[in-house]
């Protein structure tokens, strides 16, 4: 059964964290997590947002949580865990080394079997079905020059994150969301730091607060 959270702020409400656990039936006792830390080439597990990422998990219950970063580290170790975290930074880069590696397949293969499978950002952004949208907006951060765009393909689903903060910084964003979804045919789901999408294998459902 497909257990996907998408987010664009991690744990960031009760909403997203109750989300969260019924993934794992309410109950994260016995389940380890792995948090991918590839998404930020330089600061990887050091960075702050991986930091929070661990502490929230095991405030949730989880019994264990560890990082690996998959540009350097053997990706069948991913299949130790009962939990993948595929953390936010630079989706391009996440991607790349995700399908370099081999971890494309593996978490392919164990979300396919259940094993929950939740993004942040850049993270949720690889689980849908290419890069397209990023390509569009930012190609300059397609730094291996990358022709094919096709992602994790976990779901339909296409997000933008950080919806409200991103139009203070660039005020043509949202014509350029919809010039995207028009010349693309492809619809978007603009995701606020407060809202997470749920996907399984009976349902999408948006969360909000």
């Amino acid at each position: 059964m497909k257990k996907l959270l998408l987010t664009a702020y991690g744990f960031s409400t009760d909403s997203i964290k109750n989300a969260a656990l019924y993934l794992v039936d309410g109950n994260f006792n016995s389940c380890n997590a792995c948090i991918i830390s590839t998404s930020w080439p330089i600061e990887k597990e050091n960075h702050p947002q991986m930091q929070q990422v661990k502490c929230e998990l095991l405030a949730l219950g989880v019994d264990k949580v560890d990082f690996l970063d998959v540009e350097f580290q053997d990706a069948h170790l991913l299949k130790n865990y009962q939990l993948i975290f595929l953390n936010g930074g630079y989706p391009f880069f996440l991607l790349y080394h995700l399908k370099k590696s081999g971890a494309d397949k593996i978490i392919k293969k164990m979300a396919a079997n259940g094993t929950p499978i939740i993004g942040l950002s850049a993270g949720s952004i690889v689980m849908g079905p290419d890069l397209s949208l990023m390509d569009y907006l930012y190609p300059e951060d397609n730094m291996f020059n990358v022709k094919n765009l096709t992602a994790l393909s976990l779901t339909t689903v296409r997000i933008f994150p950080h919806y409200k903060e991103m139009i203070t910084r660039d005020k043509e964003i949202t014509k350029k969301l919809v010039q995207f979804e028009k010349n693309f045919n492809q619809p978007l789901n603009r995701l606020n730091n407060n809202q997470a999408i749920l996907v399984t294998e009976n349902k999408i459902e948006i969360i909000n607060n």
